[in-house]
């Protein structure tokens, strides 16, 4: 009897190495381990012009995948927008997130998308995509209930979350409550990296560390300076996974700022580290994990208001430690057996 053979479906941002990435890596390197013939396909997606975005869903929709090699694909696992607009006879989609810009993010700061006919065409033309893609796979699901949720609300398709841990599960360990408070992730606006540079003057005793790169990392240094608080911050850049993982077991409270996040791994990564959370009332999908109180703090997404939310919680290492203890407990009953079952089960290749 030969191997099952599936292909998983990614599409790679040139010069871009993020949460989406780690997954489809770690998620075909779980499919291996189960005796699986994987391997990941990804193709980039440019955004200088409208059309880009319907010419990579082109892209996929022209890819014949159903044999490589002269060996034939049981089946592929599309991701994000728009690797489900290929044909296959046997397509599970596991959905990251959709083209976000043209659905929760409209009309907001991180939408460069307007009202005009041009871009009111390109949305309709990215929910079709969406419809026709997604409508052929043999079963849709999602990362979060978060996602699962607009999906439902924007384009009327149900989805089954599954939930799986952090990239670098087994590896996380916990330290002693240091004098960090850490972000960890992409430098850009819907991220909101700034909210936590607004906060530190509310809170004088907490240093701040930010991990990853973005368009935003000049403009949060300036900031930095202006506040008074360039001493007490520190732009850790790109960092190895061994860095990281010291980062995570030696900060006091890992904040988590994202407006209406998919999931995340941060928080996950935090609470396998023992640590507690502090996140904002509209944080979406790390919300499914946070339990204000009990697993971290839940604030309004307001300077001023994170700002005495980690003044307040800078003092309190029991309360700190019993809520990083919690999440670490909830953290630790996600495993991939449950999601590389699921998936080949509705493929039928279980």
């Amino acid at each position: 009897m030969r191997p099952r053979r599936v292909l998983v479906l990614a599409v790679q941002s040139p010069f871009t190495h993020g949460g989406a990435e780690r997954h489809v890596r770690r998620l075909t390197e779980e499919l291996v381990q189960r005796e699986v013939d994987a391997d990941v396909v990804a193709m980039p997606i440019g955004e200088r012009e409208r059309y880009d975005l319907v010419r990579a869903a082109l892209a996929w929709r022209s890819l014949d995948l159903t044999e490589v090699g002269g060996r034939p694909v049981d089946a592929v696992i599309a991701t994000r927008f728009p690797t489900w607009a290929i044909r296959h006879p046997n397509k599970v989609v596991w959905l990251i997130h959709q083209y976000r810009p043209a659905y929760d993010q409209f009309g907001t700061s991180f939408s460069d998308l307007t009202a005009s006919p041009e871009d009111r065409r390109t949305r309709e033309v990215i929910a079709r995509i969406d419809r026709v893609g997604l409508t052929e796979a043999r079963r849709v699901f999602a990362n979060s209930r978060t996602v699962a949720a607009r999906l439902q609300r924007y384009n009327g398709i149900a989805s089954e979350p599954l939930y799986h841990p952090p990239p670098l599960v087994g590896r996380y360990r916990s330290g002693p409550s240091g004098e960090t408070v850490l972000w960890v992730g992409r430098l850009e606006p819907w991220k909101r990296p700034g909210l936590l540079l607004e906060a530190l003057p509310h809170a004088p005793e907490a240093r701040a560390v930010f991990v990853g790169r973005g368009p935003e990392e000049s403009r949060l240094a300036a900031r930095a300076a202006e506040l008074g608080v360039a001493g007490r911050v520190r732009f850790a850049g790109e960092v190895d996974d061994e860095t990281l993982l010291g980062l995570y077991a030696e900060a006091r409270v890992v904040a988590v700022t994202a407006a209406g996040e998919d999931l995340g791994y941060v928080p996950l990564e935090a609470f396998l580290s023992g640590k507690p959370v502090l996140t904002t009332e509209d944080a979406g999908g790390p919300l499914e994990f946070v339990t204000n109180g009990e697993t971290g703090i839940v604030a309004p997404p307001r300077p001023e208001a994170f700002g005495v939310a980690l003044r307040l919680l800078w003092p309190r290492l029991d309360a700190l430690a019993a809520m990083g203890a919690a999440g670490r407990a909830r953290a630790a009953r996600l495993d991939w057996d449950g999601p590389v079952a699921a998936l080949l089960s509705a493929a039928g290749l279980a």
